[in-house]
C-alpha cells in the first residue's frame, strides 16, 4: 500500500479530510514504505531548518510556555465552533508535525549538543556493532572507536584507532565519515576496510563496494571498488593500488588470517593483537622473511606450525608463560 503524494501534502498543509489524515498517519506508523517516506521528509525538513538563520537555537522555557498557552487558547476557542471535520483536518496534522519534530530530535543532534561514547575491543577479541542508522561495523582486536549517541543532520561521524570494516547504510544527504589520525574516509553508502592503528606507520583503506573519498589535509583522493589507498604518516605520501581480490583484506572479520607476501614483523603484530601474545625476536635475521598464507585456524600453536612450514623461522611457545613466544632461526 502507498499513499498519493497529493494526499500527504494536503495533510501537511492542513486541508485534508479526517479520513485522509488518519490514512496518512496509519501509513507512516504501520508500513516500511511509509516509514522510509517519513524519514526522507525528516531529512529534507531538517536541511531546510539548518539553512534558516533562525534555527539551531533551542526554545527557552518562556518561549515554550508561551507557545503552549497559545495552542491551548486556540483549542478552547475552537470548541465553541463546529469543528468535527475541521479539527480533524487541523489537529491531526499538528500532532503529525509535532511527532515529526520529536522523532527527528530522537534520531539526530539538531536541538542539543553531541555526546560521545567510546568502545574498546581488547587484544584477543573482536566485535560487531550496529549504529542507529543501520550501519554495520566489525571491530578487530585492539581497536577503539568513538561515536555519538545520535548522528547529526548533515553527517554521520565516528573516530577510529585500530581496524574496522564498515557496511554503511546509504544516505546521500548525510555522508558517513571515519576520522583517524588527521585523515578521514567520507562515504554515503559503502563497504570498506580501514586499518589505522596509531602505532603503525601507515593508514590503509580498502574499498569493496560503492565509492569513497580519502581525505588528508586539503587533498581528496577518490577510490573505486577493488582499490587500496596507503597513507604514510611519516612522509605524507599517499599511494593508490589496484587489488586482485580486495575482500581478502577483511577476512579477519570472519576469523580468517590472511597474509600476502607479508614481512614477518607485520605478521607478528597481527598475531599479537589476535591472540594476545608477545613475540621475542632471538635472531634478527628471521625478520628477513615474508609470508603468504590463508588459514582458518583459531589456535595460536596451529598457526605457528603452519608458518614454520614456509620458512626456517621457528617459534617456541612451550615456556611456562603462555603469553610469550620466542622467535629463532633453524640451525
Amino acid at each position: 500500500m502507498s499513499i498519493n503524494s497529493k494526499i500527504i501534502n494536503n495533510v501537511i498543509s492542513e486541508v485534508s479530510t479526517k479520513e485522509e489524515a488518519r490514512e496518512v498517519v496509519d501509513w507512516f506508523s504501520s508500513s516500511i514504505e511509509g516509514q522510509h517516506h517519513l524519514s526522507d521528509m525528516i531529512d529534507k525538513d531538517a536541511y531546510l531548518m539548518e539553512s534558516d538563520a533562525d534555527t539551531g537555537k533551542s526554545f527557552t522555557s518562556l518561549q515554550s510556555d508561551t507557545l503552549f498557552r497559545k495552542i491551548d487558547k486556540n483549542i478552547r476557542a475552537n470548541r465553541l465552533k463546529k469543528f468535527s471535520i475541521r479539527v480533524a483536518a487541523v489537529f491531526l496534522p499538528l500532532l503529525l508535525i509535532l511527532g515529526l519534530g520529536y522523532f527527528m530530535n530522537s534520531r539526530t543532534t539538531l536541538f542539543q549538543g553531541v555526546n560521545y561514547a567510546e568502545l574498546y575491543i581488547p587484544k584477543g577479541e573482536n566485535a560487531r556493532i550496529f549504529f542507529q542508522d543501520g550501519t554495520e561495523v566489525f571491530l578487530n582486536a585492539d581497536t577503539r572507536i568513538r561515536y555519538p549517541d545520535r548522528f547529526g543532520i548533515r553527517k554521520r561521524e565516528v573516530f577510529l584507532d585500530g581496524e574496522a570494516y564498515f557496511n554503511v547504510s546509504t544516505n546521500n544527504k548525510r555522508p558517513f565519515i571515519v576520522n583517524s589520525q588527521n585523515t578521514a574516509v567520507k562515504v554515503t553508502g559503502t563497504s570498506f576496510n580501514v586499518n589505522a592503528y596509531s602505532e603503525s606507520e601507515t593508514i590503509e583503506v580498502v574499498l569493496d563496494e560503492g565509492r569513497t573519498a580519502f581525505l588528508v589535509g586539503e587533498n581528496s583522493y577518490s577510490m573505486s571498488p577493488g582499490q587500496q589507498i596507503e597513507y604514510n604518516k611519516t612522509t605524507g605520501v599517499t599511494t593508490l593500488y589496484n587489488l586482485s581480490k580486495s575482500s581478502n583484506v577483511s577476512l579477519w572479520k570472519n576469523n580468517i588470517l590472511y597474509f600476502n607476501d607479508t614481512p614477518l614483523a607485520e605478521v607478528l603484530k597481527v598475531l599479537e593483537r589476535r591472540y594476545d601474545v608477545k613475540f621475542h625476536i632471538q635472531s634478527t635475521n628471521a625478520l628477513d622473511y615474508s609470508y603468504t598464507l590463508i588459514t582458518k585456524n583459531n589456535n595460536i600453536d596451529s598457526v605457528l606450525f603452519e608458518l614454520q612450514k614456509i620458512t626456517p623461522v621457528r617459534f617456541d611457545h612451550s615456556g611456562e608463560n603462555d603469553d610469550n613466544v620466542f622467535v629463532t632461526l633453524q640451525d
